[in-house]
């Protein structure tokens, strides 16, 4: 699919492609942000990346067809000052994918990272010391970075940082066999032959295109690492229903990304790799939240007493796995000291409520775009 929408889409580079010898090429896409962040905030962060890198990282904005008036923003700012990041503008709508795709085939950079325009990459050069690793190794496809939630505040926000540093102890699961069920496409860095190769293969949906690369780099054969040293510093959703809408729409591209490369997943699960273990266990996962609604209600009407135990068991096991993933990498939780307990207490309450209301939303969708994709046939 990536291919067809590459053939519809035609890239421009406003400033002119890159004709630098720097090793990297830091992507960032943007569609109609200028509603959703400070746009002369974030073109400064970019610039000073770009101004104090421009010997190793060519900084390149990609406009992926806006049809607000982001592109006449950066334009604007473009022509009003010494700007030093490349811009590019790809016409169609890509859907971000193909954008990527048109624009990492379009530059001669040996590896490409890859971050979102409300994100903030805490010292780029930093992935410079991952040059020889990644060189040394054919195997490696490249690294993902530490992912932070910051600027934020409340109950969401901290539900959050205590997730995300839950997800990176998860990392260790992964350690051995150099797998991971995401690089974030906020935060990682390809070799960019490879990362061609991946897109390639790429269905160009937009809701998992970060799981389904990865996935589809680690069927052919390629590895990833984990640059704890890189910190990404991501702004998170900060209402519940925000929080909620975000994760349909990641549920909805692992549900995707599972259709599409099944058969990799089974293929992982029956020789029980740290890959199938976990989609495994998200599986059953998955469905417990579907007949948690319905264990609730049975259990009310026949006896009380065992919606007690299950509701207490579930607050239980989530918190032993809260407190077992924290022992497992310790250091990353640091930046929750002083509110550690508080917030494991309140985890099980929103992991639930957040997951189930996540998870069908996602469900619901899948469903709706298959029924929607039949009817087209």
């Amino acid at each position: 699919m990536t291919k067809k929408i590459k053939e519809k889409a035609v890239i421009n580079w406003i400033s002119g492609a890159p004709v630098s010898e720097a090793k990297f090429a830091l992507l960032i896409p943007q569609y109609n942000e200028s509603s959703n962040s400070d746009m002369d905030k974030r073109l400064m962060y970019f610039n000073k990346v770009a101004t104090k890198y421009k010997d190793v990282i060519d900084v390149i904005l990609i406009d992926d067809g806006s049809t607000d008036n982001s592109l006449v923003k950066i334009l604007q700012y473009y022509n009003e000052n010494i700007a030093r990041f490349y811009l590019a503008s790809v016409r169609p709508n890509a859907k971000k994918v193909g954008a990527l795709h048109l624009v990492a085939q379009n530059i001669a950079n040996e590896f490409v990272i890859l971050s979102d325009f409300d994100t903030d990459i805490d010292d780029p050069g930093k992935v410079l010391k991952m040059i020889e690793e990644m060189q040394g190794n054919d195997s490696l496809m490249g690294c993902y970075f530490r992912m932070m939630p910051y600027e934020g505040d409340g109950h969401v926000f901290y539900f959050q940082q205590l997730e995300y540093s839950l997800i990176r102890s998860l990392y260790q699961f992964h350690v051995k066999e150099r797998t991971v069920l995401v690089m974030p496409g906020a935060g990682c860095c390809y070799k960019r032959k490879i990362l061609l190769s991946i897109y390639q293969e790429h269905s160009g949906l937009h809701s998992g295109e970060d799981r389904e690369a990865t996935q589809i780099g680690h069927r052919l054969g390629y590895k990833a690492l984990y640059a704890s040293h890189i910190r990404t510093l991501t702004r998170p959703p900060l209402s519940l229903k925000a929080l909620i809408k975000q994760r349909v729409r990641w549920n909805l591209g692992y549900l995707e990304t599972f259709d599409k490369e099944k058969k990799y997943y089974f293929q992982q699960i029956s020789k029980f790799s740290r890959v199938g273990i976990r989609a495994l266990f998200d599986g059953v996962i998955l469905f417990f939240l579907c007949m948690f609604p319905f264990l609730v209600f049975s259990l009310a009407i026949v006896n009380v007493t065992y919606l007690i135990v299950l509701l207490l068991t579930t607050y239980c096991l989530c918190l032993v796995w809260c407190l077992n993933l924290m022992l497992i990498a310790p250091g990353e939780t640091n930046e929750l000291k002083g509110k550690r307990l508080s917030l494991i207490l309140r985890y099980p309450f929103m992991k639930l409520t957040v997951d189930y209301l996540s998870w069908m939303g996602a469900l619901l969708k899948m469903f709706k775009n298959k029924r929607a994709m039949s009817a087209g046939l």
